[in-house]
């Protein structure tokens, strides 16, 4: 399983990256190898002669430091390898009774290799095998030669049975690490795919809603030309006039053939999200119904109220505002008295106020739910935070959305609403 998950997740990773950590790792090694053997070295240079019937280090004695160090530089590349090699070379410079060197820290090394860069039952095989050998040998010193006591027998085993603990905590250890770097990587590639997923779903819904109003304008313009073409007796202005009318048709039926793809299905992965105020599919009025407007948020109000969650809307000032903004406004007060209705938890309570001015329109939605939600959960069902943006970025206001002061959730958006060619509107009556 350790080594599945770091396959795993060196695979993923740059291919020089991977070169330039086996780079390190091996000079690692390296240097361990290299600094055990000098190590080795002048311990036996110190403690040379301090008993007489231990065997001096002579060529061969040498030779077995060297052989019970250096193949540490492979240790993680062979790990079984090097502990054979390095355990063979402790064995014969035991058996020839050479004065103690801390090159025997190389089996401590070698066995923690054995456990931190093994799969858990080949690391257990081989460090058993090294076990009852090296307690073995050992006992043969200790019974039959008598050139080595019950203390060496103890800390022989132990010498073996701690390096391997501490490396199979070490592969634990990372390998508890590398999943969590892939789960983390997975969460992070999901929520990247939901918040585009969000983004190519409001786009649609923009588009096909601006395609409702551009369509309602020019269908205005041509039957205006129509008309004025009828009323007028100069062949040249009705001539003009009825380029015009010929135009607004043409324009139409490229708009109608551009936007079928995006009538046809509610986003682009098949699936219809139902919100709060849309159409119901099946019954024929998607077509006919006109675009969503701030008049439309009264009846929004209510379906929230029938579903269990009072809703306080208020609509303060008249001053004009854009078809296009209207539907802005109206969607981002849907999308969010539906994730209200989703998070907010029972016994919450929605304040939405609209403030109509001559340049700006700006929408404050409250509750006083279980209070903050995440991203991802605001978009589970639905276009969510990131649709919010998205529609409030395309018309070049601003949006402030997270938690409310004392608990709850507050979303606040401003909409530029300029429209110099019109004048200004009538009080509304509802």
């Amino acid at each position: 399983m350790v080594c599945f998950h770091a396959t795993t997740y060196d695979h993923a990773m740059n291919p020089d990256r991977l070169m330039a950590l086996a780079r390190q790792r091996r000079i690692h090694d390296l240097a361990i190898a290299c600094g055990l053997f000098a190590l080795s070295l002048l311990a036996v240079n110190q403690i040379g002669g301090q008993d007489d019937s231990l065997r001096m280090r002579d060529t061969v004695g040498y030779v077995l430091i060297g052989a019970m160090t250096l193949p540490l530089m492979w240790r993680q590349l062979a790990p079984r390898t090097v502990m054979a090699v390095i355990a063979l070379a402790w064995a014969i410079d035991r058996g020839i009774n050479y004065e103690p060197t801390l090159a025997a820290a190389g089996i401590i090394v070698a066995v923690h290799a054995l456990g931190a860069h093994l799969p858990p039952r080949r690391s257990w095989i081989a460090a058993s095998i090294v076990f009852i050998a090296a307690v073995g040998w050992t006992a043969v010193g200790v019974f039959w030669v008598g050139v080595v006591g019950w203390i060496e027998l103890v800390s022989v085993g132990l010498y073996v049975a701690v390096p391997y603990a501490i490396g199979r905590a070490d592969a634990i250890s990372r390998a508890t690490i590398t999943q969590l770097e892939l789960e983390n990587q997975a969460t992070a590639a999901a929520q990247k795919d939901a918040a585009d997923a969000a983004v190519r779903s409001e786009r649609a819904r923009i588009a096909r809603e601006l395609h409702d109003v551009v369509a309602h304008e020019i269908t205005v313009i041509t039957l205006q030309a129509e008309g004025a073409k009828r009323a007028t007796s100069d062949p040249t202005v009705a001539e003009t006039l009825d380029n015009i009318s010929e135009s607004g048709r043409k324009g139409l039926e490229e708009m109608h053939r551009m936007i079928a793809v995006l009538r046809d299905s509610t986003d682009d992965s098949g699936q219809t999200t139902p919100t709060l105020g849309a159409p119901v599919v099946g019954t024929g009025m998607t077509d006919l119904a006109p675009a969503p407007s701030l008049a439309g948020l009264e009846m929004l109000a209510d379906q929230v109220r029938e579903a269990g969650v009072p809703v306080s809307l208020t609509i303060e000032g008249n001053a004009h505002v854009p078809a296009g903004v209207e539907l802005s406004a109206y969607r981002i007060v849907q999308e969010s008295l539906t994730n209200i209705l989703k998070h907010a938890g029972e016994g919450a309570r929605a304040d939405v106020t609209i403030v109509r001015q001559a340049d700006t329109v700006r929408i404050t939605i409250e509750d006083d739910g279980r209070g903050s939600v995440t991203e991802v959960a605001l978009q589970s069902g639905g276009h969510g935070v990131v649709g919010m943006k998205e529609r409030v970025q395309a018309l070049g206001g601003t949006l402030d959305v997270g938690p409310r002061p004392g608990g709850g959730f507050r979303v606040r958006a401003t909409l530029p609403s300029h429209d110099d060619t019109t004048s200004p509107a009538m009080p509304r009556t509802r």
